[in-house]
Protein backbone atom coordinates (compact mmCIF):
# COMPACT_ATOMS: atom_id res chain seq x y z
CA UNK A 1 0.00 0.00 0.00
CA UNK A 2 2.86 2.37 0.91
CA UNK A 3 4.41 1.82 -2.54
CA UNK A 4 1.13 2.61 -4.25
CA UNK A 5 0.78 5.85 -2.22
CA UNK A 6 4.38 6.85 -3.06
CA UNK A 7 3.80 6.19 -6.74
CA UNK A 8 0.57 8.22 -6.60
CA UNK A 9 2.31 11.15 -4.88
CA UNK A 10 5.17 11.02 -7.35
CA UNK A 11 2.73 11.21 -10.27
CA UNK A 12 0.83 14.12 -8.65
CA UNK A 13 4.03 16.08 -8.06
CA UNK A 14 5.21 15.41 -11.61
CA UNK A 15 1.87 16.50 -13.06
CA UNK A 16 1.86 19.63 -10.87
CA UNK A 17 5.34 20.75 -11.88
CA UNK A 18 4.76 19.80 -15.51
CA UNK A 19 1.57 21.83 -15.65
CA UNK A 20 3.24 24.86 -14.12
CA UNK A 21 6.31 24.49 -16.29
CA UNK A 22 4.07 24.50 -19.39
CA UNK A 23 1.71 27.26 -18.19
CA UNK A 24 1.76 30.22 -20.53
CA UNK A 25 0.96 33.86 -19.93
CA UNK A 26 -2.40 34.45 -21.61
CA UNK A 27 -2.78 37.69 -23.55
CA UNK A 28 -6.25 38.66 -24.76
CA UNK A 29 -6.68 40.47 -28.09
CA UNK A 30 -9.88 42.13 -29.30
CA UNK A 31 -10.35 43.31 -32.86
CA UNK A 32 -13.10 44.30 -35.28
CA UNK A 33 -11.71 41.85 -37.84
CA UNK A 34 -14.74 39.55 -37.85
CA UNK A 35 -15.17 39.64 -41.62
CA UNK A 36 -13.03 37.80 -44.13
CA UNK A 37 -10.28 38.05 -45.19
CA UNK A 38 -9.20 40.04 -42.13
CA UNK A 39 -10.49 37.39 -39.70
CA UNK A 40 -8.39 34.56 -41.11
CA UNK A 41 -5.36 36.82 -41.60
CA UNK A 42 -5.27 37.99 -37.99
CA UNK A 43 -5.91 34.47 -36.71
CA UNK A 44 -2.98 33.23 -38.81
CA UNK A 45 -0.69 35.88 -37.32
CA UNK A 46 -1.82 34.92 -33.81
CA UNK A 47 -1.30 31.21 -34.53
CA UNK A 48 2.18 31.82 -35.96
CA UNK A 49 3.14 33.89 -32.92
CA UNK A 50 1.80 31.31 -30.46
CA UNK A 51 3.71 28.54 -32.25
CA UNK A 52 6.93 30.49 -31.75
CA UNK A 53 6.39 30.99 -28.02
CA UNK A 54 7.10 28.87 -24.97
CA UNK A 55 5.74 31.30 -22.40
CA UNK A 56 3.05 33.47 -24.10
CA UNK A 57 -0.26 32.61 -25.72
CA UNK A 58 -2.49 35.20 -27.43
CA UNK A 59 -6.24 34.61 -27.56
CA UNK A 60 -8.07 36.56 -30.28
CA UNK A 61 -11.74 37.59 -30.17
CA UNK A 62 -13.15 39.34 -33.23
CA UNK A 63 -16.24 41.59 -33.35
CA UNK A 64 -18.32 43.16 -36.07
CA UNK A 65 -17.78 46.92 -36.44
CA UNK A 66 -20.76 48.43 -34.61
CA UNK A 67 -20.88 45.92 -31.72
CA UNK A 68 -17.15 46.38 -31.33
CA UNK A 69 -17.42 50.11 -30.75
CA UNK A 70 -20.06 49.46 -28.09
CA UNK A 71 -17.95 46.74 -26.49
CA UNK A 72 -14.92 49.02 -26.29
CA UNK A 73 -16.83 51.91 -24.74
CA UNK A 74 -18.43 49.64 -22.17
CA UNK A 75 -15.15 47.96 -21.28
CA UNK A 76 -13.21 51.20 -20.92
CA UNK A 77 -15.93 53.03 -19.00
CA UNK A 78 -16.79 50.40 -16.41
CA UNK A 79 -15.20 47.05 -17.12
CA UNK A 80 -11.86 45.64 -18.09
CA UNK A 81 -10.80 45.77 -21.75
CA UNK A 82 -8.67 43.07 -23.33
CA UNK A 83 -4.90 43.35 -22.93
CA UNK A 84 -4.57 44.42 -26.59
CA UNK A 85 -7.33 46.13 -28.57
CA UNK A 86 -7.45 47.52 -32.09
CA UNK A 87 -8.75 51.09 -32.25
CA UNK A 88 -9.12 53.51 -35.15
CA UNK A 89 -6.13 55.83 -34.99
CA UNK A 90 -6.39 59.53 -34.29
CA UNK A 91 -9.28 60.98 -32.32
CA UNK A 92 -10.91 57.61 -31.64
CA UNK A 93 -7.69 56.47 -29.98
CA UNK A 94 -7.15 59.85 -28.30
CA UNK A 95 -10.37 59.56 -26.28
CA UNK A 96 -9.17 56.35 -24.62
CA UNK A 97 -5.64 57.64 -24.03
CA UNK A 98 -7.02 60.88 -22.59
CA UNK A 99 -8.91 59.08 -19.81
CA UNK A 100 -6.04 56.76 -18.90
CA UNK A 101 -7.35 53.69 -20.68
CA UNK A 102 -4.17 52.97 -22.66
CA UNK A 103 -0.56 52.21 -21.73
CA UNK A 104 2.09 54.68 -22.85
CA UNK A 105 4.43 52.52 -24.97
CA UNK A 106 6.63 55.32 -26.29
CA UNK A 107 9.88 53.54 -25.41
CA UNK A 108 8.77 50.32 -27.09
CA UNK A 109 7.58 52.02 -30.29
CA UNK A 110 10.78 54.05 -30.47
CA UNK A 111 12.77 50.82 -30.21
CA UNK A 112 11.15 49.53 -33.44
CA UNK A 113 10.83 52.90 -35.17
CA UNK A 114 13.21 51.88 -37.96
CA UNK A 115 10.58 49.45 -39.28
CA UNK A 116 7.66 51.93 -39.20
CA UNK A 117 7.13 53.99 -42.35
CA UNK A 118 7.76 57.72 -41.91
CA UNK A 119 4.70 59.94 -41.85
CA UNK A 120 2.27 57.56 -40.12
CA UNK A 121 3.22 58.41 -36.54
CA UNK A 122 0.42 60.97 -36.29
CA UNK A 123 -2.21 58.20 -36.13
CA UNK A 124 -0.79 56.73 -32.89
CA UNK A 125 0.63 59.87 -31.24
CA UNK A 126 -1.25 61.85 -28.59
CA UNK A 127 -0.01 64.41 -26.08
CA UNK A 128 3.56 63.76 -27.19
CA UNK A 129 3.37 60.05 -26.37
CA UNK A 130 3.06 56.93 -28.51
CA UNK A 131 0.13 54.62 -27.80
CA UNK A 132 0.29 51.80 -30.32
CA UNK A 133 1.49 50.43 -33.65
CA UNK A 134 -0.37 50.67 -36.98
CA UNK A 135 -2.16 47.66 -38.42
CA UNK A 136 -2.56 48.61 -42.07
CA UNK A 137 -2.34 51.81 -44.04
CA UNK A 138 -5.12 53.42 -46.07
CA UNK A 139 -4.77 56.45 -48.34
CA UNK A 140 -7.86 58.63 -48.57
CA UNK A 141 -7.19 61.32 -51.16
CA UNK A 142 -7.14 59.36 -54.42
CA UNK A 143 -8.78 59.73 -57.82
CA UNK A 144 -9.92 56.56 -59.62
CA UNK A 145 -10.58 56.69 -63.35
CA UNK A 146 -11.62 54.50 -66.28
CA UNK A 147 -8.62 54.07 -68.57
CA UNK A 148 -10.81 53.01 -71.49
CA UNK A 149 -13.08 56.05 -71.27
CA UNK A 150 -10.09 58.39 -71.06
CA UNK A 151 -8.48 56.74 -74.07
CA UNK A 152 -11.68 57.03 -76.10
CA UNK A 153 -11.77 60.75 -75.33
CA UNK A 154 -8.04 61.20 -75.98
CA UNK A 155 -7.49 62.53 -72.46
CA UNK A 156 -4.25 62.03 -70.52
CA UNK A 157 -5.08 61.35 -66.83
CA UNK A 158 -2.09 63.50 -65.84
CA UNK A 159 -4.22 66.50 -66.79
CA UNK A 160 -6.01 65.91 -63.47
CA UNK A 161 -2.94 66.65 -61.34
CA UNK A 162 -4.24 70.18 -60.70
CA UNK A 163 -7.74 71.33 -59.75
CA UNK A 164 -8.20 73.34 -62.93
CA UNK A 165 -7.03 70.32 -64.91
CA UNK A 166 -9.38 68.05 -62.97
CA UNK A 167 -12.40 70.25 -63.63
CA UNK A 168 -11.25 70.74 -67.22
CA UNK A 169 -11.30 66.98 -67.78
CA UNK A 170 -14.72 66.77 -66.15
CA UNK A 171 -15.99 69.45 -68.52
CA UNK A 172 -14.69 67.55 -71.56
CA UNK A 173 -16.71 64.50 -70.56
CA UNK A 174 -19.78 66.61 -69.78
CA UNK A 175 -19.54 68.29 -73.20
CA UNK A 176 -19.51 64.80 -74.72
CA UNK A 177 -22.75 63.94 -72.90
CA UNK A 178 -21.14 61.92 -70.09
CA UNK A 179 -21.67 62.96 -66.46
CA UNK A 180 -18.08 62.69 -65.25
CA UNK A 181 -17.90 62.18 -61.47
CA UNK A 182 -19.56 59.21 -59.76
CA UNK A 183 -20.75 60.47 -56.38
CA UNK A 184 -23.23 59.42 -53.72
CA UNK A 185 -23.43 61.24 -50.38
CA UNK A 186 -26.44 59.72 -48.66
CA UNK A 187 -24.14 58.68 -45.79
CA UNK A 188 -22.33 62.00 -45.39
CA UNK A 189 -18.80 60.64 -45.21
CA UNK A 190 -18.06 60.69 -48.97
CA UNK A 191 -18.81 64.42 -49.00
CA UNK A 192 -16.69 64.77 -45.91
CA UNK A 193 -13.89 63.23 -47.98
CA UNK A 194 -14.07 65.95 -50.60
CA UNK A 195 -13.98 68.69 -47.99
CA UNK A 196 -11.17 66.91 -46.12
CA UNK A 197 -8.98 66.53 -49.17
CA UNK A 198 -9.59 70.05 -50.42
CA UNK A 199 -8.80 71.42 -46.96
CA UNK A 200 -5.56 69.41 -47.06
CA UNK A 201 -4.72 71.16 -50.33
CA UNK A 202 -5.74 74.64 -49.14
CA UNK A 203 -3.57 74.54 -45.99
CA UNK A 204 -0.01 73.68 -45.07
CA UNK A 205 0.45 70.31 -43.37
CA UNK A 206 1.06 71.99 -40.01
CA UNK A 207 -2.05 74.17 -40.26
CA UNK A 208 -4.15 71.23 -41.46
CA UNK A 209 -3.15 69.11 -38.44
CA UNK A 210 -3.46 71.95 -35.94
CA UNK A 211 -6.87 73.11 -37.11
CA UNK A 212 -8.23 69.68 -36.22
CA UNK A 213 -6.25 68.97 -33.05
CA UNK A 214 -7.50 72.10 -31.28
CA UNK A 215 -10.37 70.08 -29.78
CA UNK A 216 -7.76 67.93 -28.02
CA UNK A 217 -5.08 70.54 -27.45
CA UNK A 218 -6.51 74.06 -27.11
CA UNK A 219 -3.04 75.55 -26.73
CA UNK A 220 -2.24 74.89 -30.39
CA UNK A 221 -1.91 77.97 -32.53
CA UNK A 222 -3.72 77.08 -35.73
CA UNK A 223 -2.75 79.38 -38.56
CA UNK A 224 -6.23 79.01 -40.04
CA UNK A 225 -9.72 78.79 -38.55
CA UNK A 226 -12.62 76.95 -40.14
CA UNK A 227 -14.32 80.20 -41.12
CA UNK A 228 -11.22 81.79 -42.65
CA UNK A 229 -11.17 82.24 -46.45
CA UNK A 230 -8.83 79.29 -47.16
CA UNK A 231 -10.99 76.80 -45.25
CA UNK A 232 -14.24 78.20 -46.67
CA UNK A 233 -12.72 77.91 -50.16
CA UNK A 234 -12.58 74.12 -49.68
CA UNK A 235 -16.38 74.08 -49.31
CA UNK A 236 -16.78 76.42 -52.28
CA UNK A 237 -14.75 74.16 -54.57
CA UNK A 238 -16.77 71.15 -53.44
CA UNK A 239 -20.06 72.92 -54.16
CA UNK A 240 -18.78 74.06 -57.55
CA UNK A 241 -18.63 70.46 -58.75
CA UNK A 242 -22.38 70.23 -58.29
CA UNK A 243 -23.08 73.67 -59.75
CA UNK A 244 -21.19 72.76 -62.91
CA UNK A 245 -23.13 69.50 -63.30
CA UNK A 246 -20.18 67.18 -62.75
CA UNK A 247 -21.79 64.92 -60.11
CA UNK A 248 -23.96 61.97 -61.14
CA UNK A 249 -27.70 62.36 -60.50
CA UNK A 250 -27.73 60.31 -57.29
CA UNK A 251 -25.33 62.64 -55.51
CA UNK A 252 -27.64 62.85 -52.48
CA UNK A 253 -29.62 59.58 -52.74
CA UNK A 254 -26.86 57.09 -53.60
CA UNK A 255 -24.57 55.50 -51.04
CA UNK A 256 -20.87 54.80 -51.44
CA UNK A 257 -21.15 51.29 -52.98
CA UNK A 258 -23.73 52.50 -55.51
CA UNK A 259 -21.53 55.39 -56.59
CA UNK A 260 -18.48 53.14 -56.82
CA UNK A 261 -20.51 50.80 -59.01
CA UNK A 262 -20.95 53.56 -61.57
CA UNK A 263 -17.18 53.60 -62.04
CA UNK A 264 -16.89 49.82 -62.05
CA UNK A 265 -19.53 49.44 -64.78
CA UNK A 266 -18.20 52.27 -66.94
CA UNK A 267 -21.17 54.58 -66.38
CA UNK A 268 -18.94 57.36 -65.04
CA UNK A 269 -15.22 57.90 -65.74
CA UNK A 270 -14.08 59.47 -62.44
CA UNK A 271 -14.52 58.56 -58.76
CA UNK A 272 -12.77 60.01 -55.70
CA UNK A 273 -12.29 57.77 -52.68
CA UNK A 274 -9.67 55.88 -50.73
CA UNK A 275 -7.32 52.96 -51.28
CA UNK A 276 -9.90 50.46 -49.99
CA UNK A 277 -11.57 50.79 -53.39
CA UNK A 278 -8.81 48.47 -54.66
CA UNK A 279 -10.33 45.60 -52.70
CA UNK A 280 -13.76 46.38 -54.14
CA UNK A 281 -12.33 46.34 -57.66
CA UNK A 282 -10.75 42.95 -57.03
CA UNK A 283 -14.08 41.52 -55.81
CA UNK A 284 -16.56 43.30 -58.10
CA UNK A 285 -14.75 44.35 -61.26
CA UNK A 286 -11.42 42.52 -61.53
CA UNK A 287 -11.21 43.03 -65.29
CA UNK A 288 -12.24 46.68 -65.35
CA UNK A 289 -9.51 48.98 -66.77
CA UNK A 290 -9.25 51.29 -63.76
CA UNK A 291 -6.33 53.55 -62.91
CA UNK A 292 -5.52 55.55 -59.78
CA UNK A 293 -3.71 58.80 -58.99
CA UNK A 294 -3.39 61.32 -56.18
CA UNK A 295 -6.06 63.96 -55.51
CA UNK A 296 -5.25 67.15 -57.46
CA UNK A 297 -3.44 70.19 -56.12
CA UNK A 298 -5.25 73.54 -56.01
CA UNK A 299 -3.28 76.22 -57.82
CA UNK A 300 -1.98 78.94 -55.54
CA UNK A 301 -2.59 76.95 -52.33
CA UNK A 302 0.15 75.48 -50.10
CA UNK A 303 -0.83 71.83 -50.48
CA UNK A 304 0.61 69.69 -53.28
CA UNK A 305 -0.61 66.47 -54.83
CA UNK A 306 2.24 64.62 -53.12
CA UNK A 307 0.70 65.25 -49.68
CA UNK A 308 -1.45 62.35 -48.51
CA UNK A 309 -4.39 61.86 -46.19
CA UNK A 310 -4.07 58.59 -44.31
CA UNK A 311 -5.75 56.43 -41.70
CA UNK A 312 -4.88 53.26 -39.86
CA UNK A 313 -6.23 50.98 -37.20
CA UNK A 314 -3.84 50.94 -34.24
CA UNK A 315 -3.00 48.03 -31.94
CA UNK A 316 -2.85 49.39 -28.38
CA UNK A 317 -2.08 47.96 -24.94
CA UNK A 318 -4.75 48.78 -22.37
CA UNK A 319 -5.03 49.22 -18.63
CA UNK A 320 -6.41 45.66 -18.67
CA UNK A 321 -2.87 44.45 -19.34
CA UNK A 322 -1.66 46.43 -16.33
CA UNK A 323 -4.26 44.73 -14.13
CA UNK A 324 -3.36 41.34 -15.56
CA UNK A 325 0.40 41.84 -15.42
CA UNK A 326 0.72 41.15 -19.15
CA UNK A 327 2.15 44.41 -20.47
CA UNK A 328 5.54 42.89 -21.36
CA UNK A 329 3.92 39.87 -23.00
CA UNK A 330 1.65 42.17 -24.99
CA UNK A 331 4.70 44.08 -26.21
CA UNK A 332 6.20 40.80 -27.40
CA UNK A 333 3.14 40.24 -29.58
CA UNK A 334 3.27 43.78 -30.98
CA UNK A 335 6.94 43.25 -31.75
CA UNK A 336 6.03 40.16 -33.76
CA UNK A 337 3.02 41.83 -35.36
CA UNK A 338 5.25 44.51 -36.86
CA UNK A 339 7.74 41.99 -38.26
CA UNK A 340 8.00 41.38 -42.00
CA UNK A 341 6.51 37.88 -41.66
CA UNK A 342 3.36 39.07 -39.91
CA UNK A 343 2.87 42.21 -41.99
CA UNK A 344 3.16 40.11 -45.16
CA UNK A 345 0.37 37.79 -43.98
CA UNK A 346 -1.95 40.70 -43.23
CA UNK A 347 -1.13 42.76 -46.31
CA UNK A 348 -1.39 39.95 -48.83
CA UNK A 349 -4.64 38.60 -47.41
CA UNK A 350 -6.38 41.97 -47.08
CA UNK A 351 -4.62 43.66 -50.02
CA UNK A 352 -3.87 46.61 -47.76
CA UNK A 353 -0.84 48.84 -47.81
CA UNK A 354 1.89 48.19 -45.28
CA UNK A 355 2.72 51.08 -42.91
CA UNK A 356 6.19 49.61 -42.50
CA UNK A 357 9.53 49.77 -44.27
CA UNK A 358 9.69 46.07 -45.17
CA UNK A 359 10.48 45.24 -48.79
CA UNK A 360 7.12 44.45 -50.42
CA UNK A 361 8.41 43.96 -53.97
CA UNK A 362 7.93 40.18 -53.86
CA UNK A 363 4.60 40.22 -52.03
CA UNK A 364 1.44 38.97 -53.75
CA UNK A 365 -0.12 42.37 -54.32
CA UNK A 366 -2.56 43.18 -57.09
CA UNK A 367 -1.01 45.57 -59.65
CA UNK A 368 -3.30 48.39 -58.53
CA UNK A 369 -1.95 48.10 -54.97
CA UNK A 370 1.54 48.43 -56.42
CA UNK A 371 0.32 51.59 -58.20
CA UNK A 372 -0.84 53.03 -54.88
CA UNK A 373 2.47 52.02 -53.32
CA UNK A 374 4.12 54.15 -56.01
CA UNK A 375 2.01 57.13 -54.94
CA UNK A 376 3.16 56.59 -51.36
CA UNK A 377 6.78 56.27 -52.46
CA UNK A 378 6.68 59.75 -54.05
CA UNK A 379 4.73 61.43 -51.23
CA UNK A 380 6.25 64.33 -49.34
CA UNK A 381 4.05 64.24 -46.23
CA UNK A 382 1.19 62.32 -44.63
CA UNK A 383 -1.50 63.49 -42.22
CA UNK A 384 -4.60 61.76 -40.83
CA UNK A 385 -8.16 62.35 -41.90
CA UNK A 386 -9.64 65.37 -40.16
CA UNK A 387 -12.10 63.09 -38.34
CA UNK A 388 -9.07 61.28 -36.91
CA UNK A 389 -7.69 64.56 -35.60
CA UNK A 390 -10.82 66.32 -34.39
CA UNK A 391 -13.36 65.43 -31.73
CA UNK A 392 -16.37 63.77 -33.36
CA UNK A 393 -18.67 66.19 -31.53
CA UNK A 394 -17.64 68.89 -34.00
CA UNK A 395 -16.40 66.89 -36.93
CA UNK A 396 -19.45 64.79 -37.73
CA UNK A 397 -22.10 67.54 -37.70
CA UNK A 398 -19.87 70.12 -39.33
CA UNK A 399 -18.19 68.06 -42.05
CA UNK A 400 -20.21 64.87 -42.59
CA UNK A 401 -23.62 66.48 -42.15
CA UNK A 402 -22.49 69.81 -43.54
CA UNK A 403 -21.37 68.11 -46.76
CA UNK A 404 -25.04 67.23 -47.31
CA UNK A 405 -26.28 70.69 -46.32
CA UNK A 406 -23.91 72.31 -48.80
CA UNK A 407 -25.41 70.18 -51.60
CA UNK A 408 -29.04 70.85 -50.63
CA UNK A 409 -28.40 74.57 -50.30
CA UNK A 410 -29.35 74.58 -46.61
CA UNK A 411 -25.84 75.78 -45.85
CA UNK A 412 -23.57 78.21 -47.66
CA UNK A 413 -19.83 77.52 -47.51
CA UNK A 414 -19.37 80.47 -45.17
CA UNK A 415 -22.17 79.29 -42.85
CA UNK A 416 -20.61 75.83 -42.74
CA UNK A 417 -17.27 77.38 -41.75
CA UNK A 418 -18.82 79.69 -39.16
CA UNK A 419 -20.80 76.87 -37.54
CA UNK A 420 -17.77 74.59 -37.46
CA UNK A 421 -15.53 77.21 -35.88
CA UNK A 422 -18.15 78.07 -33.26
CA UNK A 423 -18.50 74.40 -32.36
CA UNK A 424 -14.75 74.15 -31.80
CA UNK A 425 -14.71 77.21 -29.56
CA UNK A 426 -17.70 75.98 -27.56
CA UNK A 427 -16.22 72.50 -27.17
CA UNK A 428 -12.86 73.85 -26.00
CA UNK A 429 -14.62 75.98 -23.39
CA UNK A 430 -16.69 73.01 -22.22
CA UNK A 431 -13.85 70.48 -22.13
CA UNK A 432 -11.08 72.65 -20.73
Amino acid sequence: MKNIINIFLTICVAVFFSAHANAKTKVSLWSESAAEPAFSALNQIVADFNASQDEIEVEHTAYENTPYETTLKTAFSGGTPADIVTINGGSNMYQYAEVGGLVDITDFVNSISDRIAPGVESVYTFDGKLWGVPQGLHIGNLIWYRKDMFEEMGIDPKEMETWSGFTGVAQKFLDAGITPIAFGNSEGWPGNHYNNHLLRRMLSTEDYINIGLRTYNPTLEAGTKFNDPAAVKAWELYRSLLDKGYFTSGYLADDFPTAAGLLFTGKAPIFSNGSWVAGMIKDQAPDAPIGVMAFPAVEGAPGTNTELVINSVVLTITRGAVANGTVDAAKEFLNYYTSAAAVKVWSEATQSLAPYTHDTSSWAYDPIIQDISGIIATSTSSAPFLDMLEDYACNVPHTWDASQGILTGDLTPQQAGDDHEQCVLDLIETKY
